[in-house]
């Protein structure tokens, strides 16, 4: 008889959350240990319980620690737990973290060419499953994947509401460099606001800022 291991789920939308806990349940050779609203949630119950062989946890919550904050340290306090984190967000910067911080796993919630049990399944193997690049979404006339490091940066730093002046102490580049920058992107995107370009990527997930993902923990 194969081993039954335990799975927790985390994730603070209540549809996106019972989605996977209708996946998970009916597997035989998983026990759904805990259904959790909130990063914090599961650091507490891991505590109080023994730990799970595999936890899925999404990366933006709306209150408390974030899931790429929260998956370090459970990876640095029960380094045999593995974990799949999730997101319906496109920016290819989620990828990188959480390789850089020992995360087995990452699944993209709207767009994978493997299904949530797939990755479950190949992580519990021993397998570490990540996709090549983020979904595809139109940001504007620009395809997002087709993005620059230094262009997701620059877009990054406007959602935090930074002027071209900070923008460029930031990114070590003059104001006028920053401008020709922004002046492409808009080229590229066909979108000719500032305004516009901002609430688009922010709207699609294509960036999110270090300040948006942990925003929560302050409230």
């Amino acid at each position: 008889m194969s081993k039954i291991s335990k799975v927790i789920l985390v994730d603070d939308e209540l549809i996106s959350r019972g989605f996977m806990e209708m996946l998970i349940k009916p597997l035989l050779d998983y026990e759904l240990a805990a259904a959790l609203p909130y990063a914090k949630d599961v650091m507490l119950w891991c505590e109080e319980h023994q730990p799970p062989d595999l936890i899925i946890m999404d990366v933006m919550m709306e209150k408390g620690i974030d899931g790429l904050t929260a998956a370090a340290q459970l990876k640095q306090k029960y380094p045999q737990t593995k974990v799949i984190l999730a997101t319906s967000m496109v920016d290819t910067a989620f990828l990188d973290k959480a390789r850089d911080t020992g995360i087995e796993s990452f699944w993209f919630k709207t767009s994978s060419k493997l299904s949530l049990t797939d990755i479950m399944e190949k992580t519990m193997a021993g397998e570490s499953v990540y996709p090549e690049d983020a979904p595809s979404v139109m940001l504007g006339d620009l395809p997002a994947n087709e993005l620059t490091p230094q262009q997701r940066n620059l877009l990054r730093l406007m959602i935090d509401g930074l002027s071209n002046r900070e923008i460029g102490e930031k990114m070590y580049i003059s104001q006028s460099t920053v401008k020709t920058h922004l002046d492409e992107l808009m080229r590229k995107t066909g979108i000719h606001s500032r305004i516009s370009l901002v609430a688009k990527a922010s709207r699609l997930g294509v960036v999110v800022s270090d300040k948006e993902r942990m925003e929560g923990s302050e409230k």
